[in-house]
């Protein structure tokens, strides 16, 4: 972002804040809602914000560390449950068709030869998914991760021609063992910090996942060492948080186009986003909006990393605090999905609400 763009923001802040203050309601009684407003005034820089059109994609991928014991399911219930979203059966599906978004559901790396209805497919270079980073020297080829983020960058251009709001979603049997190794290297907290149940994991399965994350961190500490994080994306992470990473990215460059951040997995890639792509942050911040708040033990602390990153960039957007709380961890989009509602009120709060002087109505002493 240019210093003429990072200008144009700050001008836009004062109006936006000046506008939303002026609206027949008592200072701040909106809550959240106010602060997603006078963003959306920012990031389309007009007082009359629109959402209309929301979209999510959902990549799914296969995991090697899926066979190191990290999940409560197996790994073909990956592309069981690709099956199921094609035919409209999942979580997603259902939350999607209530708010009217599109949903468009892309493999880009499910360990599978089958196709399935409604399913696109992008694995060109990864028709099986990611290795083992726990056995392996690492997950992913630089080839595999260049495409898998490419991936995601194409279905985000393609999307976002319809949509004003892009939601991330993922799927893949043990993929919060995958986003809880990479917060780990990103953020330096320990293993039992940052790994929590996933898909269901309890007792002596828990401390199995535990150990697992903690033995991996430990086997690629030298590379970890070295902040070089598109290197730990390929040597530690998934095709499908990869490709998340590129969508935020695609998004981040789309102007007035506002990035839904569904759960723990996405929230960790849009963590990598920014660490991978330093000279990004100011955008990727500007448009993000943090959907709601995992319950997966690491949520909070990926929360964090992403506000200590924008705080130390200068003019970077102050994203606030996630919209929805409601102990959700599927994963799917169903939480960037069920934000939509709140981000187009939001929008309609900025358009169509009256001010105290157009209203005609007293305001306090």
């Amino acid at each position: 972002m240019s210093a003429e763009e990072q200008t144009l923001d700050d001008e836009w802040l004062s109006k936006a804040q000046t506008e939303i203050d002026a609206k027949t309601k008592p200072l701040g009684s909106l809550g959240l809602l106010e602060a997603a407003s006078v963003r959306l005034i920012v990031l389309q820089r007009t007082l009359k914000p629109r959402v209309r059109d929301g979209a999510i994609a959902l990549f799914a991928a296969d995991h090697g560390l899926a066979d190191d014991g990290v999940s409560q399911y197996p790994k073909v219930v990956t592309r069981e449950m690709l099956r199921n979203l094609g035919t409209g059966g999942a979580a997603i599906n259902a939350i999607c068709a209530a708010n009217n978004l599109v949903l468009r559901v892309i493999d880009v790396g499910v360990d599978t030869d089958e196709t399935f209805t409604n399913v696109l497919v992008d694995k060109v270079l990864s028709p099986n998914g990611t290795l083992s980073s726990f056995t392996q020297d690492a997950a992913m080829t630089p080839d595999q991760l260049d495409a898998a983020i490419e991936a995601g960058r194409k279905q985000a251009s393609i999307m976002l021609l319809d949509a004003d709001a892009f939601g991330i979603g993922e799927l893949g049997i043990g993929n919060t063992a995958v986003a809880s190794i990479l917060l780990a290297a990103a953020s330096g907290n320990s293993a039992t910090e940052v790994t929590g149940k996933g898909t269901g994991v309890e007792g002596e399965r828990y401390t199995h996942k535990v150990s697992i994350v903690s033995q991996v961190l430990e086997k690629h500490a030298d590379i970890i060492a070295k902040n070089d994080w598109k290197l730990t994306m390929q040597t530690l992470g998934g095709l499908e948080i990869s490709a998340m990473v590129g969508a935020c990215i695609e998004t981040a460059r789309t102007p007035g186009k506002a990035l839904m951040i569904d759960g723990f997995i996405s929230t960790v890639a849009f963590l990598y986003a920014l660490k991978m792509y330093p000279n990004e942050v100011r955008a990727l911040g500007r448009c993000v909006f943090l959907s709601h708040l995992s319950a997966e033990q690491g949520a909070r602390i990926a929360v964090e990393e992403i506000h200590k990153i924008l705080a130390t960039v200068e003019g970077a957007a102050s994203i606030g605090k996630p919209l929805l709380d409601l102990g959700l961890r599927l994963g799917e989009g169903t939480g960037a999905a069920l934000a939509f509602p709140l981000l187009k009120a939001a929008a309609h709060v900025a358009t169509d609400m009256n001010t105290f002087a157009g209203a005609g109505v007293s305001e306090s002493n």
